[in-house]
Formats: structure tokens, sequence, C-alpha cells
């Protein structure tokens, strides 16, 4: 089980409950089948599928879990093209065109007959709790997705308190100081993707790829302000990464390093599989994060 992002939750508490406990809160908030007048629907699924009843894989000190959504496909262009229809049948027979009060209305009308045939897309945001560190991984390149899912646990158990990292000026600047010296830190080493950015009301932004070394026009940038708010980097010769200076880690990839060690098992069970990726991914990121926050203590 890889994950591709990881969004970091510190627990503000120790995490009361123990897998089986946890997988039985889960199981009795599982995730319904979006009711035809319904937009969207939350629940927890399985992580081997729709025919297993565990809910969670524990492996060591990591416990495995999946949000379940399914959300109701309503392409505004489709809704807006029947609204007018709508519109104009009316002007035909009244001469009038409805105002913007009534246009409202229809629209809501309009969405509302149309809910039950509309198509129903599927998601899924894993996640697992780090209970050795005291942290919630969420495989979301998105912040507000991992939130959803926080707030969802925290419905689901009633009581699950964490906090989440934002930006931080501190650790943009930690990053411009590894660009600028051309070094990083602690394992890590620098790779070729990078994002600068003013903190200011001005945003300026300013993207790279590809770049093997601190060019001109990049120090240049950095002379006039912009800070490193994203940057390739890869860990310990296992893991390519970008890392933002909200912490979060987006674009995870094992190197051969890793890949090799996972052939190695010659693994074909299903269950096994999953198992055995999500110990390595668990291990793996639990000395990345480690690292993170040895480095960026102070700055977080």
């Amino acid at each position: 089980m890889w994950f591709k992002n990881a969004r970091l939750f510190q627990l503000n508490e120790e995490f009361g409950l123990d897998a089986e406990a946890l997988n039985e809160a889960l199981k009795n908030d599982a995730l319904k089948a979006c009711a035809p007048m319904e937009m969207v629907s939350k629940g927890w699924v399985s992580p081997f599928g729709p025919d297993s009843e565990m809910f969670v894989w524990q492996s060591g000190d990591a416990l495995l879990f999946c949000l379940g959504m399914e959300e109701k496909v309503l392409p505004a262009a489709v809704v807006n093209h029947q609204l007018n229809q709508r519109i104009e049948s009316i002007k035909a027979e009244t001469g009038n065109k409805p105002g913007r009060k009534q246009q409202t209305d229809m629209k809501q009308q309009l969405t509302m007959e149309m809910l039950p045939q509309a198509f129903v897309k599927p998601k899924q945001t894993f996640a697992y709790l780090d209970l050795k560190l005291g942290f919630l991984v969420v495989d979301s390149a998105s912040q507000n997705a991992a939130e959803e899912l926080v707030t969802h646990l925290r419905q689901t158990l009633g009581s699950f308190k964490v906090s989440a990292f934002g930006p931080s000026s501190a650790v943009a600047t930690v990053m411009t100081h590894w660009v600028t010296h051309a070094k990083a830190e602690a394992g890590f080493e620098l790779d070729t993707e990078i994002v600068l950015e003013t903190l200011d009301d001005n945003k300026g932004v300013v993207r790279g790829r590809n770049i093997e070394h601190m060019d001109d026009q990049m120090q240049k940038h950095i002379d006039n302000g912009y800070l490193v708010t994203s940057l390739g980097l890869v860990f310990n010769e296992r893991i390519d990464l970008v890392l933002g200076h909200d912490l979060g880690v987006k674009k995870i990839k094992f190197t051969d390093l890793v890949l090799d060690q996972m052939e190695e098992t010659g693994m074909e069970d299903e269950f096994q599989i999953i198992d055995t990726k999500f110990t390595l991914f668990s291990l793996e990121l639990r000395v990345l994060i480690e690292s993170m926050f040895e480095i960026f203590k102070d700055a977080s």
C-alpha cells in the first residue's frame, strides 16, 4: 500500500482505541450508497475492497484505514442548458423573462429533479495512524481533502484531537538556505523541482523543473525576496519526494533500493501484498517524518 502523498496531523492526546475497537467504530459508520436525493455520501470502507469487513489493518504501531465517498456528478453546463430552455419556454408563454430569484429557485428545482439520474463518482482517501510517532498520515495532495477525513473521523469517534500544519516562512527559509548553499541535511539531497514564492500580498510565483543546480536566475529571485516553498528532494537514497513549506509531502516515490527489496519477497496473496507494502511504507515514512521534525522542530 503505497501513498503518493502524506498530509500530517499531530495527535494532541494518546489515541485510546486499539485496532479491534477502531475497526468496530468504522464498521458502524460504513459508507452507504448515495440515496436518490443525496448529493454526496461519506463513510468508511475496507482497504481490501467491498467484499471485506476488515476496516482497519494493523502493522506494528500503524493502523491503516480508508474513507469512501460517493458524489453525484451534475455538470453545471447540463443544468444551465436545461434552465435556459425553461426560461425561454416561460418567456414564450408569458412574454416575460423570469427574475433572478425565480431563476435561482428554478435552478434548485432542476437540480433536485436531475439528482436521481446523475452519475455517481466514487472516491477513496487512505490514511493511517502512526501510534509510535503520534501522527495521522493522510494520502492527499489537498489539505482540504485531508481535513475532510479528519472531520469525518472525529464525527465517527465522537472526539479526535489533532493539530494540522500550515504554511511556515521558517520552513521556507530553511529550504531556501539549502538551495542557496546547494546542500541539504539529515539524509536529504536536492532534486530537480523547485517553487519560489513571495510570502506577501504580491504573491509572486516562480516554478522550475529539471534544475540541476542553482542558476543565476534562481539566485536573483532569492535575492529579491523569494523563498523556496516547494522543493524536490531525495531522502536517504530511498524516497523521492516534494516537500512543501506546510510540511506536506507530495509525489512520494520509492527508489530502486526499496522496490528491489519489495520484489525479493515474491508474494502472491492479496492480504500479504497489502500488509508487506503498508509495513514497508509506514516504516520508511516514519524515518522520513522523524528527520523532518528534527530539522524543522523549531520552524514548524
